[in-house]
C-alpha cells in the first residue's frame, strides 16, 4: 500500500472559526483528541487576521458569525493567492439550496450539515486533508453561470472542488434520507403499536360496559332481596318484640323471675336483630342512591334533649351519667330530622357502648364559618378511646375494631359508616378525635344560614 499520501497528525493545525465558545471548545477537544493541532477565532474578521499571522492546514467555519461570516472568510480566503489553497469546510444547516449555491460562490470545499455526528466531522477533516495532499499540482479552473430562482450565479472555481462539494452534498442527503427512513419506519412501528393497543382498548371497553350491566343488575337484585328480606324478618321481629311486651306487660297472668328474666332477654336480642336490619337497609338505599330527604324546620335544642331521653335509660343500666350541654341560642336547621336524629342516636348509643364508667356528654354549639354558621353536634365519652392505627379504618362498612376494651360490644360495624353516609346527604361532615384510654369525641357539623 502506498503510504505517502497518509497524513501525520502531529504537523496539521486546523482553524476553527465559531462564535459561540461553547462550541468553539467542543470542537477544539475534539479536534485534538485525533492530535491534530487547533486555534480557535471567534469571527471571521480575527480567522482572517490569524490566518495571515500563521497558514493553517484547514479552515473550519460557521456561518451565522458577527462583523465576518463564514461565506465572507471563505471568499476573502479563496481570493487571496497566497492562502486560497487552504480547504475551507463550512458548517451549515443546508435547509435551502441557496446555501449549496452560496457556498460554491465563495469557493468553499465541503461542507458539513448541523446537528453534526462527531465522526463525520473526523472523516470528511481527515478526507479533506488526504485530498489536499493528493491534489497539490492541480490547477484547473472552469466558469459556470446558472439561474437558482431569479439569481443568475456565477461559480469560478476548481473541477475538483465543485466535483468534492457536490458529493459532501450528496453524502449529507444519503444521510438525510437513511434517517428519515428510521424515522419513518419508528413511526410505522408506533402506529403498529398504537393500532394494537387501541384495538386491546376496545376490548377492555367492552369487557368494563358488559361488566357494568352485570354489576345493574347484579345491584339491582341485591336491592330487591334486601328489601324483600328486611320485610321478611322485620314482620316476625316486631311480632316477637310485640308479644314480649304484652308477656312482660302480665296481661295474660303473673310471671316468676326467671320467666321476666328471659322475656327481657329475648325483646333485646330482637330489638338488637331489629336494629341490625335497620341498618343494612339504609346501607344499601343510600349505596343505591335511593334515599329521599324530607326537608323541614328542626328546633335544635329539642331533638338533643329528645334523643338524650331515649338514650337515657341506657346510661343509667350501666351506671353512667349522661350529660346535656346546649347553647342559649335557640338554633333551627333546615334539614332531614330522620336522618339528623339517626346520626345522633348512633353517635351517643356508641359513646355508651364502648364506656364502661364515666359520662357521656351531648353538646350543641354555633361557631361563624365561611359566609354562613356551622352547627356543632358533638359527642364525648370517656371511654377506651382509639388508637392511633385502627383510625383510618373507623368510617369504613362492617369494620370492628378488635381490642380487649371494646370487642365484647354487639354490632355489625355499620353504625359509622352510615353516619358518615347520611351526614354527607344532609350536607354535613362527620369527624372525631380520640386519645387511647382517655375517650373520644365525635362532632358532627352543618351549615346554618344566617
Amino acid at each position: 500500500m502506498d503510504t505517502s499520501y497518509e497524513i501525520q497528525p502531529d504537523e496539521i493545525e486546523i482553524l476553527i472559526v465559531e462564535d459561540s465558545p461553547t462550541q468553539a471548545e467542543r470542537l477544539r477537544r475534539l479536534i485534538q483528541s485525533m492530535r491534530y493541532g487547533a486555534r480557535v477565532a471567534g469571527n471571521g474578521q480575527l480567522a482572517l487576521d490569524a490566518i495571515r499571522t500563521r497558514k493553517p492546514h484547514l479552515v473550519l467555519s460557521d456561518i451565522v458569525m458577527p462583523e465576518m461570516d463564514g461565506y465572507t472568510l471563505c471568499r476573502a480566503i479563496k481570493a487571496d493567492p497566497e492562502l486560497h489553497d487552504i480547504p475551507v469546510i463550512l458548517v451549515t444547516s443546508l435547509m435551502d439550496p441557496k446555501d449549496i449555491i452560496r457556498g460554491i460562490e465563495c469557493g468553499a470545499d465541503n461542507f458539513i450539515r448541523k446537528p453534526y455526528a462527531e465522526d463525520y466531522l473526523l472523516n470528511r477533516i481527515g478526507h479533506m486533508l488526504m485530498n489536499q495532499k493528493l491534489r497539490k499540482n492541480q490547477n484547473m479552473e472552469i466558469g459556470i453561470a446558472l439561474y437558482l430562482g431569479d439569481q443568475k450565479h456565477f461559480i469560478n472555481a476548481e473541477r475538483q472542488q465543485i466535483l468534492d462539494l457536490l458529493i459532501s452534498t450528496y453524502e449529507q442527503a444519503v444521510q438525510v434520507n437513511s434517517e428519515l427512513q428510521v424515522r419513518e419506519r419508528q413511526v410505522i412501528e408506533l402506529n403498529m403499536r398504537l393500532a394494537h393497543h387501541a384495538g386491546e382498548l376496545e376490548t377492555i371497553n367492552r369487557e368494563i360496559a358488559l361488566k357494568n350491566l352485570e354489576l345493574a343488575e347484579a345491584s339491582r337484585m341485591k336491592s330487591a332481596f334486601i328489601a324483600n328480606m328486611s320485610h321478611e324478618l322485620r314482620t316476625p321481629l316486631n311480632a316477637i318484640i310485640g308479644f314480649t311486651g304484652a308477656l312482660l306487660m302480665k296481661l295474660p297472668g303473673p310471671l316468676t323471675v326467671e320467666q321476666d328474666k328471659q322475656l327481657n332477654t329475648i325483646r333485646t336480642s330482637a330489638r338488637h336483630l331489629l336494629s341490625l336490619i335497620n341498618d343494612i337497609l339504609d346501607v344499601a338505599k343510600i349505596e343505591a342512591g335511593k334515599v329521599t330527604l324530607e326537608l323541614e324546620t328542626v328546633q335544635c335544642q329539642q331533638l338533643v334533649n329528645d334523643v338524650v331521653d331515649t338514650l337515657r335509660p341506657l346510661a343509667l343500666q350501666k351506671g353512667l351519667q349522661l350529660e346535656v350541654e346546649l347553647v342559649d341560642e335557640a338554633i333551627v336547621l333546615e334539614t332531614d330530622r330522620r336522618a339528623l336524629t339517626q346520626i345522633l342516636l348512633n353517635l351517643a348509643n356508641n359513646a355508651i357502648k364502648f364506656t364502661e364508667s364515666g359520662k357521656v356528654r351531648l353538646t350543641l354549639t354555633k361557631r361563624p364559618g365561611e359566609g354562613r354558621g356551622i352547627v356543632e353536634f358533638a359527642v364525648a365519652d370517656s371511654g377506651a378511646g382509639i388508637r392511633e392505627e385502627d383510625q383510618a379504618k373507623l368510617f369504613q362498612a362492617f369494620s370492628q375494631l378488635d381490642s380487649t376494651s371494646t370487642r365484647h360490644a354487639e354490632g355489625a360495624g355499620l353504625g359509622l359508616y352510615l353516619c358518615q353516609n347520611l351526614a354527607n346527604l344532609i350536607g354535613g361532615s362527620l369527624f372525631f378525635k380520640s386519645d387511647f384510654g382517655q375517650g373520644s369525641t365525635f362532632t358532627l357539623a352543618l351549615p346554618h344560614k344566617v
